[in-house]
């Protein structure tokens, strides 16, 4: 016989007082019930229920074990009724991962909001400039940019991630607008050493990709870093759109060659591929997708 099931037909028969009763609650059987008792007095080689015509009593074991079966019957039953919820509710915890400014700068108000309309999900956002292993670390989902190899995950393709080239109205004052990309090699040019290579800036022009050399004095390994060292009139920056829209929009940057756009690169949001996937990993893709969308093309007309 199915222990558990044993289990629970024994905190029946304490709980209700009779093996009646207990027969009632299991819908089984008087007969069955007491075959369930004598089959876990068999394996635990001792006596629970002390029986007679009038009462019925719990030995010492008896009484050790109802406690504990108790409370494991009541850990399963628990247990069941979260499994089957997640089949009615966006329930559970959900992990994400997103690189540094994607996920400050977009990705946080946007699940700030999807945790108000799904109260019973909790999120853990974990953000970081490298390429997680999803099933190794336990991701949910994460924001890539850049190509996708195949390594078998669900792709949902976004807008672009674009970038720009920006500077203070002080600096350009002093130094000068530059209207071609070969103008940049008389300005000071802020790198980020996160960047395959900081020796030239690709800039796209009237007759295709251009590389144009430039020559950093300082290079700083957070975009935010070199931000703030373009805010304090030091050179031009070569940033993400994300990165900047704030200081652009309320004019501390501007545009810096707008009419020679930087190459763009692919982003996406990547799940693991299920069957029948949870209510909660639905909710937040249908979510997170439907509101990115508008956010991120508003942000490539800036």
């Amino acid at each position: 016989m199915d222990r558990l099931t044993s289990m629970s037909v024994f905190v029946a028969v304490i709980d209700k007082g009779s093996f009646v009763a207990a027969a009632e609650a299991m819908n089984i059987s008087p007969t069955m019930v007491g075959k369930h008792i004598t089959a876990l007095e068999s394996l635990l080689k001792t006596k629970l229920l002390v029986r007679t015509t009038r009462r019925q009593g719990l030995t010492e074991a008896g009484h050790i074990f109802y406690q504990h079966s108790r409370r494991i019957v009541g850990d399963m039953t628990n247990v069941e009724s979260l499994i089957q919820s997640l089949n009615f509710a966006p329930v559970g915890m959900i992990r994400v991962s997103a690189p540094y400014a994607f996920g400050n700068h977009i990705l946080v108000p946007l699940v700030t909001r999807f945790l108000k309309q799904y109260p019973e999900i909790k999120l853990e956002l974990v953000l970081a400039d490298r390429k997680v292993n999803m099933i190794e670390e336990g991701f949910d989902f994460t924001f890539r940019i850049g190509d996708i190899m195949d390594e078998g995950l669900v792709a949902r393709a976004l807008p672009d991630y674009e970038l720009m080239l920006a500077a203070t109205p002080d600096y350009l004052a002093e130094y000068g607008t530059p209207s071609t990309p070969e103008d940049l090699q008389y300005h000071h040019c802020l790198g980020f050493n996160q960047r395959e290579s900081n020796k030239f800036w690709q800039l796209i022009g009237a007759e295709g990709e251009e590389n144009i050399p430039v020559v950093p004095r300082l290079m700083v390994n957070s975009g935010e870093g070199s931000k703030q060292a373009a805010l304090e009139g030091f050179g031009i920056v070569l940033q993400s759109k994300i990165t900047l829209e704030q200081e652009i929009r309320n004019g501390r940057l501007v545009k810096v060659l707008p009419h020679y756009p930087v190459p763009s690169r692919p982003m996406h949001m990547l799940y693991l591929p299920q069957k029948v996937p949870a209510l909660k990993i639905e909710a937040f893709s249908s979510f997170i997708m439907e509101k990115l969308w508008p956010r991120l093309t508003a942000l490539s007309l800036l």
